[in-house]
């Protein structure tokens, strides 16, 4: 029996070192593959980004070579990248196909330089697109399956090991727990963030839900932490540089950690942080001290401009609900959107204001559609009055809910939620067909009307239907041309601006005037409006807003409505709330007027007596 065992233990042995041994270099493949995915990610996102330069007459041939560098990579295996070859035929064929794309889209590229239409470049970089998709799930199906063999062979190792454990000595054992601490090492790499180290979002849900659930006496709370404009920081920097920042973040707080606490990484830069704490305000001061140290750190500090730090908290003890790490992450994020990009906070606790806050979001969202449906939505006009004669000269169409029984809703509580759920497209057709309807009724009735401007939010002016549909509720109505009024917001221009001319001129070839509005509040561009014929410009509030210098904010006013005078765009002052801004616009030239100052929102019975001269 001995003899019998001396020669089954050192076979069992090897067959254990064996499976370990491979089962560590799968892992290690599986891990390399997850890097191919990310690197076909990025030609994926940078040769859109290429395109999308080309098409706006802003290239970068630096962000081609770094396309051309990671393709070659990939390809051959060999590079700065690290980037390995796999021996899955699939992939290798994906993976050609996508370089016998990319170089398509070069020499597209090079064919819009010379002057030709991007229309080929477009359909070409769709085709990128849809490669590179089939790529990426190419790899990502070869890495689950290398995953499934592997997760076979360590349960294999375990019965292995529980033979060894059953028949062999306390020399044998003791390996066996040697194995089984080597495997446990594996697991927590395996779920880890391979950039940062912290843990895969799962894996940070499960692990803080086991420490909750030990119900000790000890106080935790979970912070949500993003790092406003990193995107910008990409941009401007490169990726290498964003992955060092977010490497040297998490590293810091992995530094500080005590126990029973984590770290995990979200999505791109955001962080999600288990804290145990004494107080709210320790708690505090101990996240704002690891981030004024990263801010001031050799990596970030000549670039701090550009960095902002948004943290939200959600501490167990403000809960309702029994503390669970999804929720908490939750409640903590959208404490954290409360202070993301606004001076001067970039702390905030989700406590009893916010969670009202986002049970009346909710409430709007269940009841956006009833809403709509009951009509509950109505049409509200602010008149544009002439600057030199005082005269209402058209209005601008404005949503309200009137919710029953609790009276008109906020627009800055209902607004951003429609705008968040993708339904204010509804609500901006269901304004517009009011107009439309308004406007009809009065010409049958052979009363005055006046142009009259309608809002569009950026999902509706990208839905390639928008137009059509107008523009058929326009001659279903019978509304003659220049009456209508669409007000193109200035973000969504300075985003997209090829597209914003092909809109503006099938506007108005439908008949319809087109205004920019907000013009001022950060996007301005004077060269947009070289090439964008547009009829009104409108000039925003924070003209008229308290200045440091007036002198200077009249100068440029000044100039700005005498340049658009000769480009024939009339132009209309928002905001305007005092007779000294009247007299102002009136001394250069502006054309109207829409503020307090005259009018202020109204419904359409009373603006109606307005237009008839009854108020």
């Amino acid at each position: 029996m001995k003899k019998h065992l001396r020669i089954l233990f050192p076979l069992l042995l090897g067959l254990l070192v064996a499976i370990s041994a491979v089962s560590i270099k799968r892992i290690s493949d599986i891990r390399d593959y997850g890097k191919l995915i990310n690197y076909v990610g990025i030609v994926r996102g940078a040769s859109q980004r290429v395109v999308k330069l080309e098409t706006n007459g802003r290239p970068d041939d630096e962000l081609i070579g770094y396309v051309d560098d990671i393709l070659d990579e990939l390809v051959t295996g060999h590079g700065i990248y690290g980037l390995v070859s796999t021996d899955c035929k699939l992939y290798q064929m994906n993976l050609k196909l996508l370089k016998g794309q990319w170089d398509a889209v070069r020499k597209e590229i090079d064919a819009v330089r010379q002057g030709e239409s991007a229309d080929l470049l477009i359909d070409s970089s769709e085709r990128l697109f849809e490669i590179a998709n089939n790529t990426v799930f190419t790899i990502e199906q070869y890495s689950s399956d290398m995953a499934g063999r592997t997760v076979r062979m360590i349960s294999a190792t375990a019965l292995v090991s529980a033979i060894a454990f059953a028949f062999a000595m306390y020399f044998y054992i003791r390996k066996f727990f040697q194995l089984k601490d080597t495997n446990e090492k594996l697991e927590d790499l395996a779920s880890r963030d391979e950039l940062t180290g912290a843990y895969h979002t799962e894996k940070f849900y499960s692990e803080v839900n086991r420490i909750l659930e030990r119900k000790n006496d000890a106080r935790f709370a979970v912070l949500y932490i993003d790092f406003e404009n990193f995107k910008y920081v990409n941009d401007v920097f490169g990726y290498s540089y964003g992955d060092e920042l977010l490497k040297d973040y998490a590293r810091l707080i992995m530094s500080r950690l005590k126990e029973e606490e984590l770290l995990g990484r979200d999505v791109a830069d955001r962080f999600v942080l288990l804290r145990r704490y004494e107080s709210r305000e320790g708690l505090l001061e101990t996240q704002k001290q690891v981030d004024e140290e990263f801010l001031n750190s050799a990596l970030v500090m000549s670039n701090r401009h550009m960095m902002t730090i948004a943290c939200g908290i959600c501490c167990a003890e403000d809960l309702v609900e029994e503390p669970e790490a999804v929720m908490m992450v939750n409640r903590a994020n959208f404490a954290q959107k409360e202070v993301k990009n606004k001076p001067g906070k970039h702390y905030a606790f989700y406590g009893d204001e916010i969670r009202q806050k986002l049970i009346a979001e909710m409430k709007v969202k269940d009841r956006m559609q009833e809403g709509l449906d009951n009509e509950e939505f109505v049409v509200y006009m602010q008149p544009k009055v002439g600057v030199e004669d005082g005269v209402v000269r058209g209005a601008e169409a404005l949503v309200r809910w009137a919710v029953p029984g609790n009276g008109l809703l906020s627009p800055g509580l209902f607004i951003p939620v429609l705008e968040k759920n993708h339904f204010i497209g509804k609500v901006d057709r269901f304004v517009f067909e009011k107009v439309c309807i308004w406007l009809h009724e009065r010409m049958e009735k052979g009363l005055a009307v006046v142009p009259v401007s309608v809002n569009v939010s950026k999902i509706q002016f990208y839905n390639p239907d928008f137009i059509p549909v107008y523009a058929s509720i326009k001659k279903q109505h019978g509304i003659p041309d220049g009456l209508l009024e669409i007000e193109l917001t200035e973000s969504a221009a300075f985003e997209h601006e090829e597209y914003l001319l092909q809109v503006v001129r099938e506007l108005h070839d439908n008949g319809f005037l087109c205004s920019l509005d907000d013009f001022g509040t950060g996007y301005s561009s004077l060269g947009l409006l070289k090439d964008l014929p547009i009829d009104v410009l409108k000039l925003d509030g924070v003209f008229f807003r308290v200045s440091v210098d007036v002198n200077r904010e009249h100068t440029i006013l000044k100039y700005i409505i005498d340049m658009v005078k000769e480009l024939n765009i009339s132009t209309v002052a928002e905001g305007v709330e005092r007779q000294d801004q009247i007299e102002f616009l009136k001394s250069v030239g502006c054309d109207l007027i829409q503020g307090f100052a005259f009018y202020r929102p109204m419904p359409m019975d009373q603006f109606e007596k307005v237009l008839d001269g009854e108020q």
